[in-house]
């Protein structure tokens, strides 16, 4: 898929560890229409930086109620294998309780109807979530690691670099008050932090002679 690694990771497979193929975002963006025929390419980039993590070249053909979609990628193993995959995602359509129909990815493994395809780590081919067995990182991580990972979402949201603690300066352009409360919520978030960290140096001391 010009570039899409599908190495080796620890731990339980995620959602957030693979590629996600959104149906509706795809619609979003014009690259699927109903009733019209498209081509070109899919393209993941990184949150943040807007860095190209992979893409690969698309098909779709889509009716008045059913169609497909057609995806060639190549996936390159964490021992450099690569692996060429050419199939083709089977589209379908449910009626609405008030009218019009809503679409649906037909999960190629299990035949599930679902708004998203996923590609784990060392798969090859999409499939839905249950399909895979995935989780979400919240669902796989610690309580400490939850409050790291929503104190660091916090600080980025208004322009902070640093690490826990760091100064965060006011970014141009966002009003004082604006500014405070949302470092109200910062300072809140990495208190939590903190307070698991005690924690856990008080389970280590208990445990030392």
């Amino acid at each position: 898929m010009g570039g899409y690694g599908s190495g080796r990771s620890g731990g339980q497979p995620t959602v957030e560890r693979g590629l996600t193929l959104g149906l509706y975002r795809l619609i979003r963006q014009k690259l699927l229409a109903p009733g019209q025929y498209r081509s070109g390419s899919i393209v993941w980039t990184r949150v943040g930086t807007g860095e190209q993590t992979a893409w690969m070249n698309f098909e779709a053909h889509m009716g008045v109620d059913s169609g497909h979609l057609r995806l060639r990628y190549t996936t390159t193993r964490y021992d450099g294998e690569k692996r060429d995959s050419d199939y083709s995602i089977t589209l379908v359509t449910t009626p609405q309780p008030f009218g019009g129909r809503r679409w649906w990815f037909q999960c190629p493994r299990s035949g599930d109807l679902v708004s998203k395809l996923h590609l784990p780590n060392g798969a090859y081919t999409f499939a839905s979530r249950r399909a895979y067995r995935l989780g979400y990182r919240c669902q796989r991580e610690s309580p400490r690691d939850r409050s790291v990972s929503r104190a660091f979402a916090l600080r980025e949201k208004i322009g902070g670099k640093g690490g826990i603690g760091d100064y965060i300066a006011k970014p141009k352009g966002v009003h004082r008050r604006t500014f405070e409360r949302a470092m109200e919520r910062v300072n809140r978030a990495e208190e939590i932090v903190e307070a698991h960290a005690d924690l856990l140096l008080a389970r280590v001391m208990r445990r030392l002679p």
